[in-house]
């Protein structure tokens, strides 16, 4: 077990399970509201230079500024909007928050992408598995449901694994705060697990996961995955209009931050 993990007090949560990473220093890795004068910011530049990525000021929550997203829909969904971006630090645990509304008429068809964080070397897009590289992140899904989306250490796996709500999550039309924690596991262990709140609420967990086959520093959470768009791979994935031909739909983000550690006071402890 590296230092890293040595140095992590494990605390009982609200639900009485252990939870991880509550010791662990809080520190702020990544945060952008594109507030700032200009989008001037690292991470508002990146993202601004994708061509489905444009700047919403006054469009954000409580009238700030925010980002659009524009999903156009192509033969394996809609096209993909990923920017991976270094946050300032790693950690062991860690908490991704941010504000999404989907537009009012927003399909989402069979699901898609959301963000999620990895390490050094992320795997993602049915690539082989790879004892350093992982990756969580969020899914959106039929009629606004919403699931975890993990890449593990599972060599029988080709796409990544998760939980889907039982009910819808997401309303077309309003904002919504999601949250996506995740807990990376020891060396050879199965005991990582992810979980994500909507509105400060859980909505959904994965436990027993083994994100990674070594507890180097590269495997450690490291990256901010900006990843958005309708897929799957088939055209059933992809939004259609009227007359059946893929269309363009938008969303809207503000408010991203990542922090280091678990913060279960803030949240529904664990079932």
């Amino acid at each position: 077990m590296n230092k890293i993990a040595l140095s992590v007090c494990i605390m009982l949560g609200l639900g009485g399970q252990l939870i991880a990473g509550e010791g662990e220093e809080k520190r702020v890795m990544l945060k952008e509201d594109f507030d700032s004068a200009g989008q001037s910011s690292p991470l508002a530049k990146r993202l601004l230079t994708h061509p489905h990525i444009s700047p919403a000021k006054g469009e954000g929550v409580g009238g700030s500024n925010a980002i659009r997203v524009a999903y156009v829909g192509y033969a394996r969904g809609s096209e993909r909007v990923v920017v991976h971006f270094p946050l300032e630090g790693r950690a062991l645990h860690a908490t991704l928050s941010f504000d999404v509304k989907f537009d009012n008429d927003f399909q989402w068809v069979l699901g898609g992408k959301l963000h999620g964080l990895g390490p050094k070397l992320p795997i993602t897009g049915g690539e082989q598995r790879e004892p350093d590289g992982w990756s969580a992140r969020i899914m959106f899904k039929k009629d606004g449901r919403c699931s975890t989306y993990l890449y593990d250490q599972d060599p029988t796996k080709k796409w990544g694994i998760g939980n889907t709500t039982k009910n819808p999550v997401f309303t077309a039309g309003q904002w919504s705060h999601v949250t996506l924690q995740v807990s990376l596991n020891d060396s050879g262990e199965s005991n990582g697990w992810s979980r994500i709140l909507i509105d400060n609420q859980e909505v959904v967990k994965t436990e027993n996961i083994e994100f990674r086959d070594t507890d180097t520093d590269e495997t450690l959470i490291q990256q901010f995955l900006f990843s958005t768009f309708h897929g799957g791979n088939q055209p059933e994935w992809s939004p259609v209009d009227k007359a059946g031909n893929p269309t363009t739909i938008y969303a809207w983000f503000d408010n991203f931050v990542v922090e280091s550690g678990i913060q279960p006071g803030r949240f529904v402890g664990f079932d």
